[in-house]
């Protein structure tokens, strides 16, 4: 059924500087708007276009229910080549593309009808700008996913949909089952190990003058321990490195960031970058002192981090995307990240049809015998897929 938009108003921005002042009604909404996370604030979005942002369009829809702010699309239009080599304009989430954004999705309030449909109408129909939509990083238990695909049906619009990576998340509450999952035996062994060598402390930094101080021995220790891969660590690009700066400054002072160092002998052992949003513990980007990695300190940081989110009675440890084995041996729920293209012109939706079956023969063909869940690394490096896993 046709949900009613007509008491829907959208608008399009198109300058960061049109959304000054906005901050406050965004997190407003996202408090009425179930299911999303860290990746849909304000905050989060500042700090990906400062540094991001300089080589796309902005494309923010926001939509309003008489004078009340109902909706938020937080797009961009970026260039892109298709399965032909063609270079294209797509629209897409914010954060989304480099895999910064583990999380995307639209922002509604649920109690508004119409509210989504409006802005995926405006997305569909005010604009010849781009050939697709492509909602990359949409969470598969998000609450819109299954009035994106209803509404593209019934519109019918071409476009398909993927699944991309698990998501793998432990929910906590079972507090005897939480305490055995924080105490299996190679964590016990593991921690044992330093505590009997040296002095063991787990810290959370309590001052972004803090986490500044320690953020390059971070970023040296991630450089390090991914040197040992066929992929370099994102943070010998200053990009990278800006934005997590960034997100220290912005997202620290709402008290949403999460840095944790685990201390040996009072120099760091391994970092754990990460947040702590509506009672949930996000996973986001740990590293380690390689020179210790037969120790696996991975291991270490998991079982420090895992017991203060039980000791704070958190609803949720999210290990969020990736499909390194370490994540599975705790969660107890896996969930999945998909992808959902919508296109302008058929044509186009056949091609990357063809060209998604034929790649997906081919995988099954060269995989049929691996494992699941054999440690794939995640798009940004987030596990510990090589020495140090825990």
């Amino acid at each position: 059924m046709k949900a009613d938009t007509a008491l829907i108003h959208t608008i399009r921005l198109e300058r960061w500087e049109d959304l000054s002042g906005l901050e406050s009604e965004w997190n407003d909404l996202l408090d009425r708007s179930p299911g999303h996370s860290i990746f849909q604030t304000f905050p989060w979005h500042i700090c990906w276009w400062r540094v991001f942002g300089g080589s796309h369009e902005l494309l923010v829809i926001l939509g309003y229910a008489d004078a009340r702010l109902a909706a938020i699309a937080p797009m961009m239009i970026t260039r892109g080549k298709d399965p032909l080599g063609r270079t294209q304009n797509h629209v897409c989430f914010i954060g989304g593309e480099n895999h910064a954004s583990d999380y995307c999705d639209f922002i509604i309030d649920p109690e508004i009808p119409g509210a989504l449909e409006a802005l995926l109408e405006n997305l569909c129909t005010r604009s010849t700008a781009y050939n697709r939509i492509d909602l990359s990083n949409l969470p598969g238990h998000s609450p819109n996913h299954a009035g994106i695909l209803e509404y593209f049906k019934r519109r019918s619009i071409k476009a398909g949909i993927e699944y991309v990576v698990d998501a793998p998340v432990r929910i906590l509450g079972d507090r005897q089952a939480d305490i055995k999952a924080a105490n299996k035996s190679s964590l016990k062994r593991h921690t044992g190990f330093f505590r009997k060598s040296g002095e063991l402390r787990f810290h959370r930094c309590g001052s972004e003058e803090e986490i500044l101080g320690y953020l390059e021995q971070f970023f040296e220790q991630h450089k390090s321990r991914w040197a040992r891969t066929a992929s370099p660590s994102q943070f010998f690009n200053s990009d990278q490195r800006n934005f997590y700066r960034e997100l220290v400054r912005e997202v620290f002072p709402h008290g949403w960031l999460r840095f944790d160092v685990v201390l040996f002998d009072g120099a760091p052992l391994a970092f754990h970058f990460g947040f702590e949003y509506r009672r949930c513990f996000i996973w986001y980007k740990p590293a380690f002192d390689i020179r210790f990695a037969s120790r696996s300190p991975g291991e270490v940081l998991i079982k420090f981090l895992l017991e203060d989110a039980i000791e704070k009675r958190l609803a949720e440890f999210d290990f969020t995307v990736g499909s390194e084995s370490f994540k599975y041996r705790f969660a107890n729920q896996v969930r999945s990240v998909n992808r959902i293209i919508a296109f302008r012109h058929a044509g186009d939706f056949w091609i990357y049809e063809a060209v998604r079956r034929g790649k997906s023969m081919l995988k099954t063909l060269l995989g049929r015998n691996a494992a699941p869940g054999a440690g794939s690394a995640s798009p940004r490096q987030g596990g510990f897929s090589t020495a140090g896993e825990p």
